[in-house]
Order: structure tokens, then sequence, then C-alpha cells
């Protein structure tokens, strides 16, 4: 009796500790699957050589703790349990909302404001509103000069757009954001064309679904509200141009049974059904000529233009949302129009060239 409780407990020791090297085997061997990258941001990586001691120690610490073994699993596992038995987000980037809605908290990771500008904590001040107004117009001088028209397209957050199914646990501090600020600015002091999307948005809700509810971004339909605002504002100067209809104006809404991004980093997309899926089809008798070329630099919303934008232009010209403008290389594409889009998060960051913009910058 004796010997078969030794040999148990040896036989648990010895599990145990298999237990604990599998995720450093996991690490090296990959012997088991895992999604290659779940969440909105680039995983760390290892730390070079030529580093300090203590530059080097904390980069390790950060690259174990973003490639840890079985860590997509583990944080599924996580989420499964938060969601079902507290009801609370296990993501400090993914925020519950109502009715099984998600919404992306950006500032968790450093990626432009979604709620500090929804509660209107960071109002934008004189200074930076003349700032923003003066980079947009030295924009559109160099643009005129050739006579290219530049639009700029601003996609509300998903939260400005369904705030009613954000939390109320998150409270606005003050009623004004900073895009209501800026729009309000350039209405006073520019007569530079600004597009923004939320009167367009608004309106088309009744209609259907525009964004998905386990994703960030706007879904096919919300994407051809943006398109069809976005030619109409073109068409002013491009004559040729005119939004095409919906075929039979029927936009189906068809639920898909896997998540958007929010459910990625959850580590739930295979589990958190997407219901606000949209699909429609531009009406194929609407034939209209092809302009050569369409600059469109854009964020990730963007990417959904592209099938409608296509419709209209031989080509399309990709610039990355918040890479400087090289206009020698831009003029030798002979582009029809600029179109610059971008999310409401964005805002600062977008039209300053620079994603890290802060506002002791020149």
């Amino acid at each position: 009796m004796a010997t078969k409780t030794v040999t148990l407990r040896l036989l648990l020791i010895g599990v145990f500790f298999v237990l604990l090297c599998l995720p450093v085997l996991q690490m090296q061997l990959r012997f088991c699957p895992e999604p290659e990258n779940y969440e909105n941001r680039e995983l760390a990586q290892a730390p070079s050589e030529d580093c300090s001691l203590m530059e080097y120690a904390a980069g390790w610490e950060r690259y174990l703790a973003d490639n840890f073994g079985f860590r997509p699993y583990l944080i599924r596992w996580n989420s499964m349990l938060k969601l079902t038995c507290l009801g609370v987000s296990p993501v400090a980037s993914v925020i519950l909302g109502k009715d099984s809605w998600l919404f992306y908290h950006s500032e968790a990771l450093a990626d432009g404001n979604t709620v500090n500008d929804w509660r209107g904590t960071i109002p934008l001040s004189s200074a930076e509103l003349v700032k923003l107004q003066e980079q947009l117009e030295a924009n559109e001088r160099v643009f005129a000069a050739r006579g290219i028209p530049y639009l700029v397209v601003i996609v509300p957050n998903k939260n400005t757009v369904y705030g009613e199914y954000f939390p109320e646990t998150i409270r606005k501090f003050r009623s004004t954001t900073r895009l209501d600020q800026f729009m309000a600015h350039m209405r006073r002091h520019s007569r530079l064309a600004v597009l923004d999307l939320r009167e367009a948005l608004f309106r088309a809700k009744p209609e259907g679904p525009l964004y998905w509810k386990t994703d960030s971004h706007w879904n096919s339909y919300g994407a051809y509200i943006g398109y069809r605002e976005i030619i109409r504002c073109l068409s002013a100067r491009l004559p040729g141009l005119q939004p095409i209809p919906i075929a039979g104006g029927e936009v189906r809404v068809e639920p898909s049974p896997t998540g958007g991004d929010l459910a990625q980093m959850l580590c739930l997309q295979d589990s958190l059904q997407e219901e606000n899926e949209t699909r429609l089809s531009l009406d194929s008798a609407s034939v209209q000529s092809l302009m050569d070329t369409l600059i469109l630099r854009h964020d990730s919303f963007g990417d959904a233009l592209h099938p409608y934008f296509r419709r209209h232009f031989r080509k399309l010209v990709n610039i990355a949302p918040f890479a400087p403008y090289r206009f020698d290389s831009l003029f030798a594409q002979n582009p029809q129009a600029v179109v610059h889009v971008f999310a409401e998060r964005y805002l600062t960051q977008a039209i300053h060239d620079d994603f890290y913009y802060e506002e002791e910058k020149s």
C-alpha cells in the first residue's frame, strides 16, 4: 500500500513538472497550433543583444508575456469564465456593451481615442484646431494647384453611432467631442471640404445595421452609406460620378458564425456569432465610364470601400493612413481625385501625418 502511495505521489509530481515545462516546449517547438496574432497590435519581439542589461531583461519579460506557450488558449478559457460567470470583459481593449455588443477601448492599446473622446475629457485647444486646419489646407493647396479634388472623410467611432448600446457605467464628462469641435471650427474658418459621416449614418440606422456587433468596424452596408456620400461630394468636381444604387434596394442581414476583431481579442471568434453581417449587390444596370486613378489614403475603415470605388476607377492607389504625402510619386499616378478616410478616434494623428502626434511638436 505504501509503495502504491509513493508511486502515485511520484506520478503526480512528474505530471506537475511536465505541465510546468509544456509552455516552454510549446514556445520552442509549437507542437500545438495557435492563432498567429489575434490582438490589434504587434506582439513583442525578442530583444537584441546590443542593449543594456536592464533593457535586455525588460525586453525578455515583454517577449515572454506576449509569446508564452498556450497563451491564446489560456486567454480563451479566462475570457469564457469571466464572460459567462462574471459578465465582465477579461481584456482591457474590449468593452462589453448591452445586448451582446462589443466596443473597442482603443486607449488600452494606445490606438487613438474612443472612450476619452466619447466622454469629452480630451477637448482640443484653439491652437490645436488651428494646426489641424492649417495642415489640411496646406495639403489642399498642393492638390488644387494640379486641379485635383481633395476630400477628407471622417468615419465615426462605433460607440458614436451606437451609443445606446454603450455601457451606462461609462459616463460623459461633457457632451462636446473633438469631432464636434473640429467640424464647428472648420465651418467657421475654412472652405475646405471635410465630410463628416455621422449624419448620413444616423439617417441610415433605421434601414439596417451599419456596424458589426463583435468588430470595431462598419459592415458592408455602413461602408456603402459612406461610399455613397463620398461619391456625392466628389461629383461636385467630377460631374461624371454618381453613386450606384443597391440592386433592388435589398440589404440582407445574414449572421456569420465567426466573430470580428473584438471577438478575436477575447479569443472567442469561433464562439461569438456576428449578428450584423450584411449582404448587398450594386445595380449591374448602372454602368458608368471608368475614371483612371483614385488616391485613397485610409485606415482599416477604408478597406470596405474598395469594392465600391472599383466601380468608378480603373486604379486605386492606397496610402498608409499616417504616412506623409509623397506628392511627386502621387502626381506620377495622374490621379483624378484624392480621398483621405480615417476613423474619428484618429482625428489628430491622421491629419498631422503622425500616429504619435504630441502638441509640443512643431
